[in-house]
């Protein structure tokens, strides 16, 4: 019977996804393009394969879930039901402990190889993002052993005041641990995803800010104020301002063939290699860029060459053209390969730095500067400005995707949390009849469940916390490699607290209607009735 109708609710309900989630394809993809994030002449697919995929997975993983389940609790003998009806003996099975440690080491191991061996890595979405969700899974499989401290820790304020409230809602929540954890799961996802994804992508920017702007010796930077670059009239105007160093950097691609299949695009920097060494700061760990002519090139290490090795690559229009290794750059280099101009084609530059000369006043240079960008596409920043521009616009960039992403993902989440409470307020209607027959008022018990659910979301907002915790901390040990120890990268400084915040109020507001409700609907067992 309990196969039947999980199989039946998971049918109907999978069904209904598979059938609707076309319908939402192409109101989302506008929605996408809209904000930049998707190009316009994208187009929905139209193949019926997602959706049978869909349907599915979720068939068998709610067949899975009701047959774990039902299969543990047919082993349970009939008195050793009896006695776990009042309270939990044991809050971790072997399972768990073995799933639990298997994750976290996982993700601890993730986390150390890319902080020891790849710290560069750290820097993309694709290296944290899978180690971030190992942790809050890890968490969630061992939060029974820690739901007993932390409940004892957050209700002993309120154990302290008048009245046995405090005292009935930590009690209970400490008896039924496993159940607690089972509750304050979905918590813990929404607010450790939130907190979690936003506050390293915080952290990835503020350390390729770093990256990028630390290594300049320039005193301005020109760029361009629409998508066509710095036109080449108003780059000879730059050139002719007096006491000033100008080098122009124009972006290019080169792509190399991995495994005689697939052509990997490689972002490049075309470059005067002279100039180039006057304003930045180029972090060479092998070679030498002097060496940079027509036919050679400077990679980063992620390419993994070596000096003198040679390479055939495809260029931007398309031509194929053998390179040779003539530098190696460090890992704090803010380009991924250097190339002259050569390479650049009719390409514009989307940046010029700007040093100044020994006894030029800076003044002088800036007004210059202003005059020259006059009547054309770009502006002249002070390094400063243009660094705070840069962190403000990869920061923006950065937090709207994932927004999107989340707003997806927590709308997930939000559903499981309310369907969690609802289920377990069920559960527990023995425990508000208890309650009644003690002599507690109807208010009272509903006041108990609000404390309940509301302590539901505290706990889970603490085990997101330590998830967090772990996640930024091994982040952070990668970046530091990188930058340095500066203030932008610290996880505290770039947490996005007001976000987090908002976060865990919605949990509430969904979790203490989603308790009372029920038990408010439900029928009060009086003494009389019993």
């Amino acid at each position: 019977m309990v196969y039947g109708e999980a199989l039946l609710v998971a049918v109907t309900a999978s069904a209904t996804g598979a059938l609707l989630g076309p319908l939402g394809a192409r109101p989302i993809q506008d929605w996408l393009v809209s904000l930049g994030m998707a190009p316009g002449w994208l187009v929905p697919s139209t193949s019926s394969a997602p959706s049978w995929i869909a349907f599915g997975t979720g068939v068998v993983v709610a067949v899975l879930g009701v047959v774990m389940s039902a299969r543990r609790a047919g082993r349970v003998p009939p008195a050793e039901a009896l006695r776990e009806s009042g309270a939990e003996r044991g809050v971790m099975t072997p399972g768990r402990w073995v799933a639990g440690l298997a994750v976290l080491a996982t993700a601890l191991v993730s986390m150390t190889m890319t902080a020891v061996g790849n710290p560069s890595s750290a820097t993309g979405n694709k290296s944290y993002m899978p180690v971030l969700m190992l942790l809050i899974a890890a968490v969630g499989l061992l939060a029974p052993v820690v739901v007993r401290p932390v409940t004892r820790l957050l209700t002993w304020p309120v154990e302290r005041l008048r009245g046995a409230g405090g005292t009935v809602v930590a009690a209970g929540a400490v008896a039924s641990a496993r159940q607690t954890a089972a509750t304050a799961a979905p918590v813990l996802v929404t607010v450790g995803l939130a907190a979690s994804l936003l506050g390293a992508a915080a952290m990835s920017d503020a350390a390729r800010t770093a990256m990028e702007a630390g290594p300049i010796r320039a005193d301005y930077v020109v760029l361009p104020t629409g998508p066509a670059g710095l036109d080449r009239q108003l780059v000879r105007r730059l050139r002719d301002v007096p006491g000033a160093d100008v080098t122009t950097v124009t972006p290019t691609s080169v792509y190399t063939l991995e495994g005689r299949t697939a052509l990997i695009r490689r972002p490049a920097e075309a470059v005067d290699p002279g100039a180039l060494r006057r304003t930045v700061d180029v972090p060479v760990v092998a070679g030498s860029l002097a060496g940079l002519r027509d036919d050679t090139i400077a990679v980063s290490e992620t390419w993994d060459l070596g000096v003198g090795r040679s390479v055939t690559m495809w260029r931007a229009d398309g031509s194929e053209a053998t390179f040779t290794v003539t530098a190696v750059l460090g890992s704090r280099s803010a380009a991924d390969s250097y190339v002259t101009p050569a390479h650049a084609f009719s390409a514009l530059p989307y940046r010029a730095y700007v040093k100044l000369r020994p006894g030029a006043a800076a003044d002088q240079v800036g007004a210059a500067l202003q005059r020259a960008t006059r009547g054309h596409d770009a502006r002249a920043l002070t390094k400063a400005a243009w660094e705070r521009q840069l962190g403000t616009g990869r920061a923006s960039a950065s937090r709207l995707g994932l927004l999107v992403v989340l707003g997806i993902m927590l709308a997930y989440t939000a559903i499981a949390l309310v369907n969690t409470l609802l289920m377990a307020a069920s559960d527990r209607a023995a425990e508000r009849g208890a309650l009644r027959l003690l002599g507690a008022t109807r208010g009272q018990v509903l006041r108990y469940v609000m404390g309940e659910a509301l302590l539901v979301v505290a706990v889970g907002t603490v085990l997101a916390a330590l998830a967090t915790a772990l996640s930024l901390l091994g982040l952070w040990t990668a970046l530091v490699q990188l930058t340095g120890l500066i203030p932008a990268t610290l996880p505290w400084a770039t947490m996005p607290w007001g976000t987090i915040a908002a976060v865990t109020g919605g949990c509430a507001v969904l979790a203490v209607p989603a308790a009372v409700i029920p038990a408010l609907a439900s029928k009060d067992v009086r003494p009389s009735a019993a």
